[in-house]
């Protein structure tokens, strides 16, 4: 069965979004995808604008670089700065944990891909396959007001593609 050319992203968006913040850690990052059970989220400001998104490809990527340094941080080189000539390795820092040391603001995608809560979800799906992506932002005017994600679409499927139960 089809999805109904009706449907639109309202109809099966999430509404109830979890968000996280660009000033981060990599660390808090993980935490909270663990906690949640999720792969991805939108990155808001400190203003609660949408400014980016930020998923586990990202860590991945993240973690598939051999060596990190505390320079690759702007924060870290500013706070570093400060400490009157005192080098990063007689601190100790050189081998910390660089999720610790990295923020959400530095691995995000600031390219963000949003439609109106009136988009249809045909239309959805193949903005998600044109683009080889897991997500988009629902929006209404600047508001974040959800999310559609593949697995929304999948799921909305096996509802539609489920026989009726005559005990139901």
């Amino acid at each position: 069965m089809a999805i109904p050319k009706s449907l639109v992203a309202a109809d099966i968006m999430s509404r109830d979004l979890l968000t996280a913040k660009a000033h981060w850690s990599l660390q808090t990052l993980i935490e909270f995808f663990i906690k949640h059970k999720i792969t991805g989220a939108p990155v808001l400001s400190d203003k609660q604008e949408l400014i980016g998104v930020v998923s586990l490809s990202d860590l991945l990527k993240f973690d598939a670089i051999t060596a990190h340094t505390p320079s690759e941080n702007p924060m870290a080189q500013y706070y570093y700065s400060s400490l009157d000539g005192a080098s990063i390795d007689e601190l100790g820092i050189k081998e910390s944990n660089p999720h610790l040391s990295h923020l959400v603001s530095e691995i995000m995608t600031p390219a963000i891909i949003s439609t109106p809560s009136s988009t249809p979800v045909t239309e959805l799906a193949a903005i998600l396959c044109d683009k080889a992506i897991h997500r988009i932002f629902i929006t209404d005017g600047k508001r974040l007001c959800g999310v559609v994600s593949t697995l929304d679409i999948l799921k909305h499927l096996s509802e539609l593609t489920q026989p009726e139960c005559e005990l139901c």
